[in-house]
């Protein structure tokens, strides 16, 4: 079960070249310390530009340990006063997610773009069954297509209990073409599913083309 560590920012007017460079060494740095850290940019779903920085564990356990070591590594410590000292950025947003069971992938990354969906389960009994289990159609639907589908419980920050169900895709070229191909199927099963919850927040996140 993959544990998601999820920081979002965004740079301070005028100091946008100088957070460009923090991000960058930032996550050059984790990822030099072995930590799967990927830096993605919102491409539509909120109002500005915010940059995700997400790292992935393979359980809590993991993350457990590798967050303690990061908190006493001097390189990192480092980094992060400059950050501080020399800020150049705002923190918007951090939470931890984790993989539902009977969804797991693992910790490699979906693709280089993704696709988000955030669900607020409805306060009424059984409906947390039916949202999982229109999840499970949804996802045999969607690999049925060729897509790569998450389902993630958020803990913490803006998303706070709500279900993330995610979509990866390599490029949007071939997230044009899935989107294209699977939208009949999409629209029957949307139409035959209970209601059972309500969309909170959609976002669609890309690489950097910057940082």
């Amino acid at each position: 079960m993959a544990i998601a560590r999820v920081q979002v920012s965004t740079s301070l007017v005028g100091k946008e070249a100088d957070f460009m460079k923090s991000t960058a060494a930032g996550a050059a740095l984790m990822q030099k310390k072995g930590l799967r850290n990927a830096v993605r940019v919102s491409h539509s779903g909120v109002p500005g530009i915010e940059v995700w920085s997400t790292t992935l564990y393979e359980d809590w356990n993991e993350y457990g340990v590798q967050t303690d070591k990061m908190l006493d590594d001097s390189e990192m410590q480092e980094w992060y006063m400059s950050s501080i000292l020399n800020r150049s950025g705002q923190l918007l947003d951090s939470f931890e997610m984790a993989e539902v069971p009977g969804f797991e992938t693992g910790v490699e990354a979906s693709g280089a773009v993704v696709a988000a969906t955030a669900w607020r389960i409805l306060p009424a009994d059984g409906n947390g069954g039916k949202f999982l289990k229109s999840c499970a159609e949804a996802k045999a639907m969607h690999e049925k297509h060729g897509g790569k589908p998450r389902l993630w419980q958020a803990q913490g920050g803006r998303y706070a209990g709500l279900m993330i169900y995610t979509l990866g895709f390599e490029s949007f070229t071939s997230m044009g073409e899935w989107m294209q191909k699977v939208r009949g199927a999409q629209a029957e099963f949307m139409s035959k599913q209970p209601v059972s919850s309500v969309i909170d927040a959609q976002i669609i996140l890309r690489p950097s083309t910057a940082i």
